[in-house]
């Protein structure tokens, strides 16, 4: 008699869920049920008894897909599953970092910098070598940096057909200068997370080993968005036991510009010989003419595996495609079109516009305004990429971390303290002459008249709110050191006195960040 949660799968799902041994590629069109297939693999080898928890590592595409799985498993087996390796390749590869930081030259608690401050780093290298950022910018520098990490590229694995047209070759210097002020801050970037990984394991072989004996069965989801180094740290993790299931759409390979390989997915089979390719084509989410109309464009793509996906649902209305010739007259015809539903009795609430990036929306909105339609933009920044979460999370980076430079360039004058420029210069000079961290030399110069008194009070205040907070977080729950040092430095009070539209939105935003650190 077959397992409850197998009863309810098609042919082709079946046959993904009972193909456990071995490395097997499921290629998964739109629609056909893949996360109904994942989780149900899961839950089949764990059932079964092929393998414990702890000896499975999934990895998923974002951490909404990994905590969805979870839900999902849990249900399914009827207990939790906290603690388990499942998670993104970057959430993933700094559980593993952490466990082996100091064989990188880091310390266990190492800081993890987002965009802002790679920038404000590599800034602070530019100015140093007096690089005008208007010629060379930083950005332009961070981006040949992550596509060297994004390739598995280390800076002395770059070669010289490798290395970026930047400020007349100095792009690799500066690479290096950036990964030992990294090191030397305790930190490290999101391209750092796999890239020392596969470092660790080619210098400890014993620590790869380890890996490759305890994860019987290693699963990857969206494998054709995978970039050269997460290809080389899943495939390394997969060589012990050789069960491997990779699972993905090589027509769905949008990620190119960030680095994705859709030529992974494509030599699977010559990576892992006698590997199995189960196709799953049959759809569940669209209706027939939206299906041919999107077979018909994919069928003229070159260098796919190949599938051909059907339903058996209603053919529904037809695709309509409609030329425009610009954003501007696009919104006009829309804005017409969606008076016109109204009209007939449709709700606002049952119309959507999908845009493929951010900016798009803002022709439509103020089109929208001009015609008095009520609209809601959802999306926008990410949570912990909000200015306020950053600057929250930076004050507590500093307190758990004293030699962060960028967390405390990033709160020394938030909310304002009558630290100015020439102040913070001066701080940085003093730091570059002694050796010191920021935070040390704004100390030294506290006690010194090289800075004007005004200035000098200020700064030593910060320093002794640094300091005090650090001494009591030992006794504090995260929250509760989060609310005080959100409180006593005076952020909070700052928005509360803030009278733009959207600061009552960021309170809110501090409140949730300060329920989560829960």
């Amino acid at each position: 008699m077959d397992a409850p949660y197998l009863e309810s799968l098609n042919e082709s799902q079946r046959a993904a869920v009972e193909a456990t041994e071995g490395p097997v590629l499921v290629l998964a069109g739109a629609g056909t049920g893949k996360t109904r297939v994942l989780t149900t693999r899961l839950a089949h080898i764990l059932m079964t008894g092929k393998a414990r928890p702890g000896e499975l590592l999934c990895v998923t595409f974002t951490n909404k897909a990994a905590r969805e799985m979870k839900d999902r498993i849990s249900a399914l087996i009827g207990r939790p599953v906290e603690g388990w390796w499942l998670g993104t390749f970057h959430a993933l590869g700094a559980r593993l970092l952490r466990r082996h930081a100091e064989v990188v030259g880091l310390k266990p608690n190492f800081t993890i910098l987002d965009a802002d401050d790679q920038l404000r780093l590599l800034k602070q290298l530019l100015a140093a070598e007096n690089i005008d950022d208007k010629k060379w910018p930083a950005r332009a520098l961070l981006g040949a940096i992550e596509r060297w990490k994004d390739r598995g590229l280390a800076p002395e694995k770059v070669t010289a057909a490798e290395q970026a047209d930047y400020a007349e070759g100095m792009a690799l210097r500066f690479y290096r200068e950036y990964q030992e002020r990294l090191r030397t801050l305790n930190a490290c970037d999101f391209g750092d997370l796999l890239l020392h990984n596969l470092t660790i394991f080619a210098r400890e072989p014993h620590v790869i080993a380890q890996y490759q004996q305890q994860f019987r069965y290693i699963r990857v989801d969206e494998y054709q968005d995978s970039n050269v180094a997460q290809y080389l740290w899943s495939r390394l993790l997969a060589q012990g036991r050789r069960n491997l299931c990779c699972v993905g759409d090589d027509d769905q390979s949008i990620y190119g510009w960030r680095g994705a390989e859709v030529g992974n997915i494509l030599r699977f089979e010559a990576d892992f010989p006698g590997a199995r390719i189960i196709r799953l084509e049959r759809n569940y989410r669209s209706t027939g003419h939206i299906l041919g109309a999107a077979s018909g464009l994919i069928a003229h793509n070159r260098g796919r595996l190949g599938k051909t996906l059907h339903t058996q649902g209603e053919a529904g209305d037809k695709v309509q495609v409609r030329g425009v010739w610009d954003g501007e007259e696009e919104a006009r015809m829309t804005g017409e079109e969606i008076e016109a539903l109204q009209r007939r009795g449709m709700a606002l609430g049952q119309i959507a516009i999908l845009v493929r990036a951010g900016f798009q929306t803002r022709e439509f909105e103020e089109r929208f305004i001009k015609l008095g339609l009520p609209y809601r933009v959802l999306g926008g920044p990410r949570f912990y990429e909000r200015l306020e979460v950053r600057d929250a999370l930076a004050y507590l980076r500093l307190i758990h971390q004293p030699a962060d430079d960028l967390a405390f360039e990033r709160i020394v004058n938030k909310p304002r303290r009558g630290i100015g420029d020439t102040t913070l210069r001066q701080i940085h000079e003093t730091a570059r002459a002694s050796g010191l961290t920021l935070i040390e030399a704004a100390r030294q110069l506290s006690s010194t008249d090289e800075i004007k008194a005004a200035a000098r009070r200020a700064v030593a205040g910060l320093v002794a709110d640094i300091d005090r907070w650090r001494s009591i977080a030992t006794g504090l729950s995260h929250t509760e050191l989060a609310e005080t040092v959100l409180d006593e430095s005076g952020y909070t009070a700052m928005l509360q006195a803030d009278k733009s539209p959207d600061a009552p939105g960021r309170l809110e935003n501090l409140k949730e960040l300060v329920v989560a650190m829960g």
